[in-house]
């Protein structure tokens, strides 16, 4: 029997892995068999008492973000309340054309962020460690929607309330978009910033409809993989980016050239997103 470790070891194990290390690796630094390393990490343990929790959160922070965020760590309430969510949407007959969807994404000089979709094969990517390492980084905020790219907000400093509802209303009021902003919804996901109480009523009168996608829904927000079609373009020849000049000027260019009709057949597919989410009862979806 592979013996199981301790709480303070899979903590040790946690914190490598999400440095970007791999199993053997990880296992050499810490002095142990691959086989030990491997127990807690791959198998359904039933761990005692509050280790249940700790092992829940391991598996989501290794398991979940190995496998390229496509296996989320969903509990029951989680798959219920993203159930409830496209049952309500359907029923209400909320239109793509008429959805608008936002979110940020933090950009490295050095490599693309290691899980994303459209990059998920090995020979295409640096190693996270090494990535996150690079102190060139800018952070952007982008929305989009049926014949709407707005454009992007960039910024060095970390996104709060106060910059992403200033990005939101000078993004979005000061755009021409047809049909006009007042019968649209936006819909962003669970960030903190976004529910920012001090900051909700700016959003409220600047007329802007505001919803939010349920916790762990990637796959409900189209704007995921029009991220994923920006850092394709940004490092599709392993370029590096030294100075956050040139990172800004390559974000604006690959921005720009992405085509408004890609962008409108990625967002109409967010009815077929909510219909595969409501037919498989709230679980994860193909997207």
């Amino acid at each position: 029997m592979v013996p199981r470790l301790s709480l303070s070891n899979q903590r040790k194990i946690q914190k490598e892995r999400r440095k970007g290390k791999g199993r053997n690796e990880t296992a050499r630094h810490l002095k142990v068999s691959v086989n030990t390393l491997r127990n807690p990490i791959e198998r359904d343990l039933k761990l005692p008492g509050s280790d249940r929790s700790f092992q829940r959160f391991l598996k989501a922070n290794i398991i979940g973000l190995h496998k390229h965020h496509k296996v989320p760590p969903f509990q029951p309430h989680h798959i219920k309340n993203r159930f409830d969510f496209a049952k309500e949407t359907l029923s209400k007959g909320y239109l793509p054309d008429l959805c608008l969807f936002d979110d940020e994404k933090t950009v490295r000089g050095r490599g693309p962020d290691k899980y994303y979709r459209s990059l998920s094969e090995k020979d295409t990517q640096r190693p996270e460690s090494e990535s996150r390492a690079h102190p060139i980084k800018l952070n952007i905020w982008g929305c989009v929607g049926v014949g709407f790219k707005s454009n992007l907000f960039i910024t060095e400093e970390n996104i709060n309330g106060r910059i992403y509802t200033d990005a939101l209303i000078n993004g979005l009021t000061n755009a021409q978009m047809d049909p006009p902003l007042d019968t649209r919804v936006l819909l962003s996901d669970n960030a903190g910033w976004h529910k920012n109480k001090t900051e909700l009523p700016r959003i409220e009168l600047a007329n802007i409809s505001h919803k939010f996608l349920p916790p762990l829904s990637s796959d409900l927000n189209p704007i995921e993989h029009v991220w994923a079609m920006l850092t394709t373009k940004l490092y599709e020849n392993f370029e590096v980016y030294d100075t956050i000049d040139s990172l800004r000027k390559a974000i604006v260019r690959c921005w720009k050239s992405i085509p408004q009709e890609s962008i409108d057949n990625i967002v109409l597919s967010y009815g077929d997103r909510l219909l595969e989410c409501y037919s498989h009862e709230g679980k994860m979806t193909k997207y």
